[in-house]
């Protein structure tokens, strides 16, 4: 299944005009979301004109946008000068696995502390919806969700040190979550975020971090199992998706 960047969502094209400094910033934001949420799954080439005729702009601000992704190891620039989303290796994902583990789990337990009731409403609608659309097997909006589940938990923690450094933990991870929805034998369902929110609401912060490493560790485990890493040669099987 070949990844398309959709027309609605990240990426749908905008025709109001807008400042470069704020369509720039627009168009960063967007290309960092969809990398967390999988829109763009490894080894997949990132077209500027392509970019540039769905954000309705010149190249100038994507070309700005990419150079920023590229120093955050995000996006990488090949030695023809076309750009990718990095392949991803087994080594390093157990890498970015464990690194999410600390941080992440950090971040839901001090979340646990400083949780609304509000946001727990919040939190449990998001994973109501999520757990529609694992069912119907919408990928897309399941990587969305996802995404926000666990960024609004994170924004309960009220850390300005941790979310950036999850943010970018997320951009170098999250693609590879696309093909977690795609293999045939990868199991994906929403039961640590129930746990999560029994955590939250008896206010108990190590059942809560507990809950999200595990969650993060059991997707982890059954993509490295699955047929995404088999027979790794340096490259993620089967993929040659591209925005041209």
């Amino acid at each position: 299944m070949l990844a398309r960047i959709p027309r609605h969502g990240p990426f749908a094209r905008r025709s109001t005009p807008q400042r470069r400094g704020a369509l720039q910033d627009r168009v960063l934001a967007e290309l960092r979301h969809g990398l967390m949420v999988g829109a763009l799954p490894p080894g997949q080439t990132v077209s500027l004109r392509r970019l540039a005729q769905l954000f309705g702009t010149s190249p100038m601000p994507i070309r700005e946008a990419i150079n920023q992704l590229t120093a955050a190891h995000a996006l990488e620039m090949l030695p023809n000068r076309s750009v990718v989303v990095p392949r991803m290796s087994p080594t390093r994902f157990k890498d970015l696995t464990q690194a999410r583990q600390a941080l992440e789990g950090l971040a839901a337990e001090r979340a646990c502390s400083n949780v609304t009731p509000e946001q727990i409403k919040q939190l449990s609608s998001i994973n109501d919806k999520l757990e529609k659309a694992i069912k119907t097997r919408n990928i897309l909006t399941c990587l969305t969700l996802n995404q926000e589940f666990h960024f609004t938990l994170y924004a309960a923690a009220q850390s300005a040190i941790l979310s950036p450094m999850i943010e970018s933990l997320w951009l170098q991870a999250g693609p590879i979550m696309y093909l977690s929805l795609t293999a045939s034998d990868m199991p994906w369902d929403a039961s640590c975020h129930e746990d999560v929110l029994a955590a939250l609401k008896a206010r108990k912060p190590a059942a809560a971090r507990q809950a999200i490493q595990r969650d993060i560790g059991d997707t982890a485990k059954s993509l490295l199992r699955s047929s995404v890493f088999r027979g790794f040669n340096g490259r993620l099987s089967g993929l040659t998706a591209s925005l041209r």
